[in-house]
């Protein structure tokens, strides 16, 4: 170029001119915001092309490739209207289950004094997994104060004195507290009897069938008995079974297996109830003294769970529902320390904490005669194994154990207010199978709001579980088949946050309601909904729609 030309060429602006010195003098600096330039780039756009693949269906797959979503139907949504709500929501399930299905009236037997349990023999069996039937017989008959019976309690609005007006009868006959009583006086000898066949059953039965006119006149389908046990009514002799078999059974094993695994239990008669559980019904743990009002835990727990709280007398019910009250003010410095935090907006108790466990189990492994064949050999997986049978967990095979892994909360025992505290910090909770299906630590899970993981259980393993015909089980409990068993770690993290949320609140607002407890008496509700199907009452009327036009 002529020099001419060159001189007569305009200088380079002054910005350009800027950046090109700082590309020489900060060449790092320049590289490094380039490289976070380009990173923002690519993560927005992987975030448009993940939102944009949410808004479709998901892909199929097909001969073992995926097949492109068909992008038609992408706006779905915007194209067809969501269907109105229905004013006959009786035509939708699960149903409302604060709408009785029909007024029932059930009656309980009085029995002489010669035939009741003794009180030590029911003092003892309070402290066992049989304590159902106690709890079960005491929420329908028993007047509580009105703090604990709102107006819609069972004893209430089911429970009747004049058997004219009674739809069912119930039998106050407590087998298997007696069978437990006799055990622990036995030294956990199984096989004695204590002469609860001749001495027991058999005279309450017959006292039934000759003092009052109501077993005669139906033959006994319209009576109700307490089996709460794991063979049902395969602990008692031909003799004592066929005097109370034509009635229905109250039980918590409901197994529709082949025999002899559900060789006992009844499908077409028998209702299956909750089990009692130590923590809750023993014990009388309140969840509510550990998670607020929402199921989400308490930094601190309050009321009788506060350390700093001295009881002198355990509480005479368990309210699942309601924490307890705390106690009367003193002068104590505790007292007034607590009274000046709560004016303060400090106290613990208002402030929640995070399920940090990603899963819970609390449980034995059987013994070395059970071997393998304990708990369908799923609990061998919890624990650590050398392969040794003859020593726990009694497996074959060698491993950590999910106790080794991280978020896995796994012991054979727990003192109950560090299990309590240790529940409401816990997102998932393992029921695996023991002797039977059936565990009552599922009940403990719903009650602290934990979501129950079923490993080789639950519906798709054969198992009856308490009210399915309104209870949506689905909806709070996940369900592991038992040849997917030793996934369950990669299966419960690949639970999205959402699908907690979902299965974590249906737990709080459904699940809880499956609970023995006795200040709703939910589960006498639910039974009463079983107890009107089988007498047909308050069935809908037919409609034009019966046609199938």
């Amino acid at each position: 170029m002529p020099a001419a030309a060159a001189e007569a060429q305009a200088p380079p602006p002054a910005a350009l001119h800027s950046l090109v010195v700082s590309l020489r003098q900060s060449r790092s600096t320049w590289i490094l915001l380039l490289a976070l330039a380009l990173a923002g780039a690519l993560h927005a756009r992987t975030t448009s092309e993940t939102g944009d693949i949410r808004q479709r269906i998901p892909s199929i797959k097909s001969r073992g490739q995926e097949k492109e979503p068909d992008l038609r139907f992408r706006d779905l949504h915007t194209v067809f209207p969501p269907l109105e709500d229905l004013n006959d929501r009786d035509r939708l399930w699960p149903p409302n289950l604060d709408k009785p299905l029909c007024d029932l009236r059930i009656f309980v037997y009085d029995l002489p004094s010669d035939l009741r349990l003794p009180e030590k023999t029911v003092s003892q069996c309070r402290w066992s997994a049989y304590n159902s039937e106690l709890l079960l017989h005491r929420t329908l008959t028993d007047p509580l104060s009105p703090r604990h019976s709102p107006s819609n309690h069972p004893h209430r609005s089911l429970y009747t004195e004049d058997p004219a007006e009674a739809d069912f009868f119930l039998i106050p006959l407590f087998p298997a507290c007696y069978l437990f009583d006799c055990w622990v006086k036995a030294g956990w000898t199984k096989t004695e009897r204590c002469g609860v066949d001749d001495e027991y059953i058999q005279p309450v039965m017959r006292y039934i069938r000759e003092a009052h006119p109501h077993w005669n006149a139906s033959g006994g389908p319209d009576h109700l008995l307490f089996h709460p046990m794991d063979f049902i009514d395969g602990y008692y002799t031909e003799a004592s079974r066929a005097a109370m078999n034509a009635s229905t059974y109250l039980v918590t094993v409901g197994d529709v297996r082949p025999a002899p695994y559900g060789r006992y239990f009844r499908s077409f008669r028998d209702l299956v109830i909750p089990s009692s559980t130590h923590l809750l019904n023993s014990y009388y743990l309140n969840p509510r003294d550990y998670v607020d009002e929402l199921g989400r835990p308490l930094v601190e727990p309050r009321g009788a769970a506060d350390p700093h709280r001295q009881i002198a007398a355990q509480p005479a019910h368990s309210d699942i529902f309601v924490p307890s009250p705390d106690e009367p003010y003193d002068l104590s410095l505790h007292t007034l320390w607590r009274i000046g935090r709560r004016m303060l907006g400090w106290d613990p108790c208002n402030e929640r904490d995070e399920r940090s466990t990603l899963a819970i189990f609390r449980g034995g492994v059987g013994t070395e005669t059970d071997g393998e064949r304990y708990a369908l050999g799923i609990r061998s997986l919890l624990f650590p194994s050398d392969g040794n049978t003859s020593s726990p967990p009694f497996s074959s095979s060698i491993h950590p154990g999910f106790s080794s892994l991280p978020g896995f909360d796994i012991a054979v025992w727990s003192e109950n207010d560090d299990y309590a505290r240790r529940l409401a910090r816990s997102k998932f909770g393992l029921a695996p199978p023991g002797y039977t299906l059936d565990t009552t630590r599922l009940y403990e899970y719903l009650a602290f709001g934990v979501v129950p993981v079923f490993l080789g259980t639950g519906p798709t393993a054969g198992q009856v579980l308490p009210f399915a015909r309104d209870v949506d089980w689905s909806s709070f409990t996940l369900s592991i088949p038992r040849e997917r068993a030793h996934e369950s770690p990669q299966i419960l993290a690949r639970v999205g946050e959402d699908e907690y949320e979902r299965l974590r609140r249906n737990v709080w607002e459904v699940g809880r309601k499956v609970v023995l407890e006795e200040r709703e008496g939910n589960a006498w509700k639910l039974l009463a909904r079983d107890l009107c199907r089988m007498k047909r009452k308050g069935a809908l009327t037919p409609g034009p729609e019966i046609a199938n036009n």
